[in-house]
């Protein structure tokens, strides 16, 4: 049963298809060859031998959000990926190379043609065209009006969360929540604590299990039920992330680059879209509400063997405490899986130490 909870955390927290190995073989056997590969580190695998074991959540994902399918469209169960036995998974097994030809025959093996290319949500490719307003391409815009936009564009957000002075005089903040998944179900407890400039810590409960998560500064880590979880490069970047998006005060640090790209819209609010890009290469945008100036949403994308895996969050229904506002709303979301946390009360300020925010 234990095993079972285990699984189905990792499923709620991480990519699906996520399984529990005993990382310490893996480990070793990086560490002799270099990247693990989904051949190495899975069963019956044909057409994706020589990607990289740690995008195979990610394109499991890709492939079913493309579809939009679930786990057994192709497998016969949620508990048996590597069986055989149904016509969909020899098709899926057929597309792949067929996506891996093109791109390498047609586009000089650049990843050009995806999942999405043709089936773009259904199971059977889409055939019809569509239909879309005409949109005039974006203005390119100078290097010097480029950094003029951006500028502006983050002393808007941080007046429109309080100003300087007032975001300065929050040191900590402790937020009990709850934590509502895709279908609806609402975990008991979610308590997130944050401290200048960068550390945090999540603890949500799945009954009496508990997973948490946090930055202390330095690194990222990921425990249920006292035990480590392995974190991906990009789910541990996402981690840090949360944790330094506390001091906004601090975002030109977080980035080494920052590019006003253009203006779009989310759910009919005009947005400001700016590219940024992290000393470590991770690319994300940002996206402002034109009106507000709030940030109202933030991408990061990863590049996998059959596409871009995009994370997103969503950030609704500001409020203010101590002069400060936070969104009451988080959504998270990427392909196939999404999970919103609620906000049930908000204390600025309450002291905590540092050891709180170490893997222990």
């Amino acid at each position: 049963m234990m095993r079972k909870m285990k699984i189905f955390i990792l499923c709620c927290s991480l990519p699906l298809f996520v399984l529990l190995f005993e990382n310490a073989f893996w480990e070793k056997v990086a560490g002799q060859t270099g990247t693990v590969t989904a051949g190495q580190k899975f069963k019956n695998i044909k057409v994706l031998n020589d990607m990289p074991a740690d995008q195979m959540g990610k394109v499991m994902n890709i492939m079913s959000a493309s579809l939009g399918v679930d786990c057994n469209f192709c497998h016969i169960s949620e508990t048996e990926f590597d069986k055989d036995g149904k016509k969909e998974k020899d098709i899926a097994r057929k597309m792949i190379a067929m996506t891996f030809m093109l791109n390498k025959d047609y586009f000089d093996g650049k990843l050009e043609v995806t999942c999405n290319t043709c089936h773009q949500g259904h199971s059977h490719p889409v055939s019809a065209i569509s239909l879309p307003s005409v949109i005039s391409p974006p203005r390119k815009t100078s290097e010097n009006e480029n950094k003029l936009r951006v500028d502006t564009i983050l002393e808007t957000y941080v007046k429109a969360l309080g100003g300087k002075a007032a975001l300065g005089k929050i040191k900590t903040r402790v937020i009990k929540a709850r934590r509502i998944e895709a279908d609806g179900k609402t975990t008991e407890t979610e308590d997130v604590y944050l401290k200048a400039p960068n550390r945090s810590l999540m603890i949500t409960a799945y009954g009496k299990y508990l997973v948490t998560e946090g930055y202390d500064g330095t690194a990222a880590w990921k425990r249920g039920d006292g035990e480590n979880i392995a974190l991906y490069a990009d789910e541990a970047e996402q981690i840090k992330r949360e944790a330094e998006l506390f001091d906004v005060s601090n975002i030109k640090t977080i980035y080494a680059q920052m590019v006003f790209n253009a203006t779009d819209k989310i759910k009919d609010r005009e947005v400001y879209v700016v590219r940024a890009t992290t000393a470590a290469g991770q690319r994300e945008r940002l996206y402002f509400d034109v009106q507000t100036g709030l940030l109202v949403r933030r991408t990061a994308s990863i590049m996998t063997v059959l596409g871009v895996f995009q994370f997103q969050v969503d950030y609704e229904d500001y409020k203010a405490f101590d002069g400060v506002k936070i969104p009451m709303t988080t959504r998270w979301s990427m392909p196939n899986l999404s999970w919103t946390r609620k906000a049930l009360t908000v204390k600025n300020n309450i002291p905590i130490d540092d050891a709180k925010f170490e893997n222990k």
